[in-house]
């Protein structure tokens, strides 16, 4: 790709590395823009032969995969839109990403509302049955009294007939 830059004619050190990345979207998309501008530098006028042609397309599949015929036919070019990078991405939910943010919040809110219900819930089921045992207790000890005043002696002779 950048062999022409390449003025002391080195070898390539880094291919482990280029083998992995070369069929990342950022890397397609770069050299899809230089074979752009490469066509772009070259003269129109100049007719294009059967040789040639077919060889432009061996060379552009072997770098990225994608026939040339569309391009050489003068048919539109279909360019793939370049991902954005970590800090337009981040730049994005700071400022317009705020739906993702509103959404998230929204589910969170609903969480807590059926959270807070069953706790509620709860606390009422534990306040009827704290009110159905005093209840309970109030009647006992009602029947305690009732019991003490029928099991009373009325034939004691503390008693005065009068």
């Amino acid at each position: 790709m950048y062999k022409g830059l390449d003025q002391e004619n080195k070898a390539f050190t880094l291919m482990h590395c280029w083998n992995k990345l070369k069929d990342e979207d950022k890397w397609k998309a770069k050299r899809r823009e230089l074979a752009n501008q490469a066509k772009k530098n070259k003269n129109k006028k100049q007719k294009v032969h059967a040789q040639s042609n077919s060889r432009q397309q061996t060379e552009a599949q072997a770098n990225d995969g994608t026939p040339v015929q569309a391009q050489a036919d003068g048919a539109p070019v279909q360019e793939e839109k370049r991902p954005p990078g970590q800090k337009k991405a981040k730049e994005a939910l700071k400022r317009g990403g705020g739906h993702a943010c509103m959404e998230a919040l929204d589910k969170m809110w609903a969480k807590k509302e059926a959270f807070d219900r069953e706790k509620e819930k709860k606390k009422e089921e534990r306040f009827q049955a704290s009110l159905e045992l005093e209840k309970k207790r109030v009647e006992a000890d009602l029947m305690e009294k009732e019991d003490k005043i029928m099991s009373m002696d009325m034939t004691s002779s503390s008693l005065t007939p009068t």
